[in-house]
């Protein structure tokens, strides 16, 4: 029996040698490697866009995704993606498994090229020419393989200059507000007080002009905003300031906390209406100024019958094309 086992084994032994053949490579398949083909433009005023090509070393059965992120020179804000169509393709986050701030790229199944933008954002700002870097990586399903790991895009961006001035009066500022509803009338019984905070955009309606209705802006937008970009678009008068003074008008249009009829709901307390103005000679000059309770709940509106929510809030003054800007007590808040 003993030698019956012995020869049993060395079959088996026999058997599963002869399974291996020392003359075949056993690899793994590679994945595509996706390369950057070019790119439009090396260097852009903000406001302009560049498209980048990339190219596949062979085509995939399934979308291939990269996270794009800006890795110096600059600011998240400083730019954004968009897809061939010019479409923007949206900011990442942690949530969605591609980390802090990028843009998601997307290759496409089956496709052998690919193309993308980076718009660089235009801004009112006075700023020098910024170099930014860009890198490209392999992202989520990891389908396929950016090139040497990474792939850099380096975009140098020059200051966007207007001899337009941009207003803008923005009033999307959180407030916190208590109400009463008094569900039984002419009693405390029932009174129930009730805590709101909410931005203010949702609450109010300012408008603006200047004195000499140069520019204006009576859109029902949040914020308000005459610039370059709003020339022609009833929101701006001539544009260009000329040398000269001009007051600047904020209004009170109107607002609703709308208030529930049904549960007898009341204002606990009068509350104040924050609103920040910022002023620029686009991108030469830029100025802000804080208006924490100048407007009041309490305070009347233009819509109303009888009523005027106007106040003086800054008054820029243009000599030689260059600007100055007061408050409105006459304080010189900045000179360009």
């Amino acid at each position: 029996m003993k030698y019956i086992k012995n020869i049993l084994l060395s079959c088996t032994v026999v058997a599963l040698t002869s399974c291996v053949n020392d003359d075949v490579n056993y690899t793994v398949t590679d994945k595509p490697v996706v390369s950057m083909t070019g790119q439009t433009a090396n260097s852009v005023m903000e406001g302009e866009t560049i498209t980048v090509s990339l190219a596949t070393n062979k085509a995939y059965k399934e979308e291939m995704d990269f996270k794009l992120e800006l890795v110096s020179g600059g600011s998240n804000s400083d730019y954004f993606v968009s897809d061939a169509d010019g479409l923007p393709v949206g900011a990442t986050t942690v949530d969605d498994g591609f980390g802090d701030f990028g843009y998601k790229v997307e290759f496409p199944a089956y496709a052998e090229t690919h193309t993308f933008n980076i718009t660089a954002v235009q801004d009112v700002l006075k700023e020098g020419t910024e170099n930014l870097r860009f890198k490209l990586t392999s992202a989520d399903n990891k389908n396929g393989l950016a090139a040497g790991g990474a792939i850099y895009i380096d975009l140098e961006v020059t200051n966007f200059v207007s001899d337009f001035p941009s207003i803008v009066v923005d009033w999307d500022i959180p407030v916190t507000y208590t109400t009463i509803e008094r569900n039984i009338i002419e009693t405390v019984l029932d009174d129930e007080e009730v805590v709101h905070t909410e931005s203010l955009c949702g609450l109010v309606d300012f408008d603006f002009y200047l004195s000499s209705y140069d520019a204006y802006a009576f859109t029902g937008d949040c914020p308000e905003v005459v610039d370059q970009n709003t020339v022609n678009s009833g929101t701006i008068g001539n544009g260009i300031l000329a040398d000269g003074t001009y007051d600047l008008i904020v209004d009170l249009w109107d607002y609703d906390l709308a208030l529930s009829a049904s549960v007898n709901e009341i204002l606990a307390a009068d509350f104040a209406f924050p609103f920040n103005v910022e002023i620029s000679h686009i991108g030469t000059f830029n100025t802000s100024i804080s208006f924490p309770a100048l407007y009041l709940s309490s305070s009347s509106t233009s819509a109303s019958a009888g009523g005027s929510g106007e106040r003086l809030v800054a008054t820029i003054e243009v000599v030689g094309g260059k600007y100055k800007v007061y408050d409105s007590l006459g304080e010189l808040v900045a000179a360009e």
